[in-house]
């Protein structure tokens, strides 16, 4: 059976700030406002080997019920954007190698503004300093051709959540099964019903065990989504602790904006897997 050292690890890699392509290391990566806490700070960190260039921009992002996100240019029924509701400094910045950057976000809560979850995406986007420049600056090709120096292009989108008044929340799990063109997947259906997104992590317990065998962190189900499908890889050795066995399956809350819930468990489900 997987020991449970190497769950912590996996904890540990997932709890940590996420880099876009190994480039921009960003933390938080979700921010949560209220009313009463209208500003937050992220932090951005320069990983890569160049000094690069940065813009941010926001935009309105709809999630699928498999979890994937897609543009959003008008808004569904029961879907609020917040981006006409959020300021945010610098909008351009450049880092040297190991350099650090804070982004300030704010947010106007405008008195007698309806409840509810208003909800878009800063998108940090980053390209070398070179980018869109000839391959020697101040030189041209000597036979007076095009010269175009191909570059990188990385991304990365952060959900910024505006929450106005007391919103709540309900998440049932309703099936777990193998996914039918990827036996090395698992599909973990769940359903959320209320007026907030649920945010957590879910973990795999087989019977018998006393701490999960598997973690996936960093779950979300956006309004006005009343379904998603958690789509989970598993490798060999968590297929073989799990195959066979009755394994609890827990959905818990590991939202820092709502601390009255936090650990708590939203769903569960013991399956045959």
């Amino acid at each position: 059976m997987l020991r449970f050292p190497f769950i912590a690890a996996l904890a540990a890699a997932l709890v940590a700030p996420v880099p876009a392509a190994a480039e921009l290391l960003v933390a938080p990566t979700r921010v949560v406002l209220t009313p009463e806490t209208r500003s937050t700070e992220l932090v951005l960190v320069n990983k890569g080997a160049e000094t690069a260039a940065f813009r941010i921009a926001i935009e309105n992002r709809r999630m699928n019920e498999d979890g994937s996100l897609e543009d959003a240019p008008t808004p569904q029924d029961g879907e609020l954007f917040a981006d006409d509701k959020l300021r945010y400094s610098p909008r351009q910045l450049v880092l040297e190698p190991g350099a650090r950057q804070v982004v300030r976000i704010m947010a106007t809560a405008p008195q007698g503004l309806a409840p509810g979850e208003y909800r878009s995406h800063l998108r940090l986007m980053s390209a070398p300093v070179s980018a869109g420049t000839a391959a020697i600056a101040g030189e041209g090709p000597a036979d007076n051709s095009l010269s175009i120096e191909l570059v990188a292009i990385r991304s990365i989108t952060i959900p910024v959540i505006l929450r106005v008044g007391a919103l709540e929340a309900s998440v049932t799990m309703d099936s777990a099964r193998v996914a039918d063109e990827a036996p090395d997947q698992l599909v973990v259906r769940l359903t959320r019903s209320g007026t907030r997104s649920t945010y957590g992590d879910v973990s795999f317990t087989p019977e018998g065990a006393k701490e999960p065998v598997w973690l996936v962190r960093g779950v979300a189900i956006y309004v006005p989504n009343t379904q998603r499908d958690v789509i989970i890889p598993l490798p060999p050795e968590v297929r073989s602790a799990l195959a066979g066995r009755q394994v609890r399956i827990d959905y818990t809350s590991t939202d820092a904006a709502d601390p009255a819930n936090a650990g708590k468990r939203l769903a569960s489900l013991v399956a045959a897997l």
